[in-house]
């Protein structure tokens, strides 16, 4: 596995889920145990764009970085290191249900991903 494939492999879940952010907000909300609402459900759409930017440049970073994509997966691998104690907070804060959805859905692709990207980022 190369690093252009974790790169790749980031991108397609930042595709799958800011597709589902714009698409279908409300069924993406309740597959996480989480209240709908249609302020959350317009934050949700908006944010997709967002996301689905970082799915391209995921994406396109290893054209891009060439010999600098070492450093690029590094920034990765702390940003999704970092995503796991927010969630682990938001779900003890009672922010976010604490069930097994969630900590499969949003803590282990980050946990796979921070490994990979520290992994063949070294």
């Amino acid at each position: 596995m190369s690093l252009t494939l974790v790169f790749r492999i980031q991108a397609v879940m930042f595709a799958i889920f800011g597709v589902m952010m714009l698409l279908a907000p409300g069924a993406m909300m309740a597959s996480f145990n989480v209240t709908e609402s249609a302020v959350a459900e317009g934050l949700m759409q908006g944010m997709s764009l967002m996301v689905l930017a970082m799915a391209y440049l995921s994406w396109q970073l290893p054209n891009w970085a060439a010999d600098s994509i070492k450093s690029v997966g590094m920034f990765f691998a702390i940003v999704h290191a970092i995503w796991i104690p927010l969630t682990l907070f938001q779900m003890s804060s009672g922010m976010f249900p604490a069930d097994t959805a969630n900590i499969i859905g949003n803590i282990g692709p980050d946990l796979v991903l921070a490994i990979l990207f520290f992994w063949k980022s070294r």
